[in-house]
C-alpha cells in the first residue's frame, strides 16, 4: 500500500487515544519477546504480579466501567434516604485459614459462582475482579460493577456459595459452642469494641447457625472524586510481602475487555474531524517513536493524546464524542459489538508525507517523544 493511499486509526480509551497508521493483516510476524509476552499474561504462575501491560488493561477496564456507567438513585428503607449510585466496590474474603481451597479453585468455582449468581439475580452486565493474598495468606478478591446490590444480598451470595463448597465449615465448628464471653475474648481481647454491637452480631450468628459471617466489605466511593483513577490504583496494586497467587490475577466482562475495542479508521481529509477534539491547547500530546531495524534510528509512527474522562462533552465534542458515546452505550447494554469503525470513502486523497495531525505542530512546546 502506497503511502498516499496509507490508512490511518484511532485507537479511542477513556483517558486517552493512539493514532498510528494501520497494519497490513497477514504480513506481520510476532517476535520471540512478543510471544514470551503473550504466555505471560495467559499464565502468570511464574511471576504472581500484575505485568505493565495487564495493569494498563486492567485501567482501561476500570476506566470504561466509570465513564459507561449511569448514576441511579436508590432509596434506602432502613434510613429512609436517597443516594446516588455509580459503582459499587466489593471484597469477598474467606471466613477461616482452615479449608483447602486452592486458589485455581478459589477463582473457578467460588469467584465463577458468584459471578453467574449476580448475572442471573441481579442483572449484572458488567464487572471487574481481581485477586491477592491477605496477610494471613488467604486469597482474597475484589469486585466492581456498576449494579446496584445490595450489601445483604452480596453476602447472602458468597455466604451461601462458601457453604456449598466446605468453607464455612471450620468457621462453624469453631463458633457453635462458644458463649458469649469467649466471643468477647477471641473478638475484642482489648475490650475496646462496643459491648452491645458485639451482643447484636453473636445473637445474629447463633440465629444463622454461624453460617452468616461478615464476609464482604463493601467499600464506600461514592465520596472519591477522580472515582476511576481511585479503582484502578486500588485494583492494581501488589505487595510484594504476601505470598504469591497463583494463575490469573484479574478479569472482567468482555465489553470492559481489551477485546472490545473502539477503533476508528480515519480516511484522508473527510475524517479529519474525528482528529480536530484532540488538536487543541486543552489536550496534552506526544509523538509516538520506534526504532528502525535496519538502520537503527528512530521515526515517528504516531501520536498520543492524553485527557481526563471529565474532558468528554467539553474539550472533546463533535463526531468523536458521538463514536465514545456509542461505545458507551453498548457496554452499559451489553450489546456484543466488536471494534467500532469508520469506514468513509475520501473524496480527497490523503498526503504522501506522514502529517498526522498538522494542528498540533503550532504547540509551543514540543514533548518528549513516547518510545515503543
Amino acid at each position: 500500500m502506497s503511502a498516499a493511499h496509507k490508512i490511518y486509526e484511532l485507537h479511542v480509551q477513556p483517558t486517552y487515544a493512539v493514532y498510528i497508521p494501520q497494519r497490513t493483516p497477514g504480513i506481520h510476524t510476532k517476535s520471540d519477546r512478543q510471544k514470551e509476552n503473550e504466555i505471560n499474561l495467559t499464565d502468570n504462575s511464574t511471576q504472581g504480579k500484575l505485568s505493565h501491560k495487564a495493569v494498563r488493561r486492567l485501567t482501561n477496564a476500570v476506566n470504561w466501567l466509570v465513564a459507561s456507567a449511569k448514576t441511579k438513585y436508590i432509596f434506602d428503607k432502613q434510613s429512609g434516604k436517597r443516594f446516588t449510585f455509580k459503582v459499587n466496590f466489593v471484597t469477598l474474603t474467606l471466613p477461616t485459614t482452615n479449608h483447602s481451597i486452592t486458589d485455581h479453585h478459589f477463582k473457578s468455582k467460588l469467584l465463577h459462582n458468584f459471578i453467574n449468581t449476580c448475572r442471573y439475580k441481579f442483572d449484572m452486565k458488567n464487572f471487574i475482579w481481581k485477586v491477592e493474598a491477605q496477610d494471613n495468606g488467604n486469597i482474597h478478591a475484589h469486585f466492581t460493577t456498576d449494579t446496584f446490590i445490595h450489601w445483604k444480598d452480596l453476602r447472602k451470595v458468597w455466604n451461601r456459595i462458601l457453604v456449598k463448597s466446605g468453607a464455612m465449615d471450620d468457621y462453624t465448628r469453631k463458633h457453635k459452642d462458644m458463649t458469649f464471653e469467649e466471643y468477647c475474648l477471641s473478638y475484642d481481647p482489648n475490650r475496646e469494641r462496643d459491648k452491645q454491637l458485639l451482643r447484636k452480631a453473636f445473637i445474629h450468628g447463633q440465629t444463622t447457625n454461624w453460617q452468616d459471617p461478615n464476609s464482604t466489605d463493601v467499600h464506600a466511593v461514592y465520596a472519591v472524586k477522580d472515582l476511576a483513577a481511585y479503582l484502578a490504583k486500588y485494583m492494581s496494586k501488589d505487595d510484594e510481602e504476601r505470598r504469591t497467587l497463583k494463575g490469573r490475577l484479574w478479569g472482567c466482562s468482555y465489553n470492559l475487555s481489551a477485546s472490545n475495542k473502539l477503533v476508528l479508521e480515519l480516511h484522508g481529509s473527510d475524517d479529519q474531524d474525528l482528529l480536530t477534539p484532540l488538536c487543541s491547547q486543552n489536550i496534552k500530546w506526544k509523538p509516538i517513536e520506534s526504532i528502525d531495524k535496519l538502520t537503527g534510528k528512530p521515526f515517528t509512527l504516531g501520536e498520543l493524546f492524553l485527557y481526563k474522562i471529565s474532558d468528554w462533552g467539553t474539550n472533546i465534542r463533535g463526531r468523536l464524542l458521538e463514536k465514545f458515546n456509542e461505545h458507551r452505550f453498548n457496554i452499559r447494554h451489553n450489546i456484543d459489538v466488536k471494534a467500532q469503525t469508520n469506514y468513509i470513502v475520501p473524496d480527497i486523497e490523503p498526503p504522501a508525507v506522514y502529517t498526522l495531525c498538522p494542528q498540533v505542530q503550532y504547540l509551543a512546546n514540543i514533548p518528549q517523544p513516547v518510545i515503543f
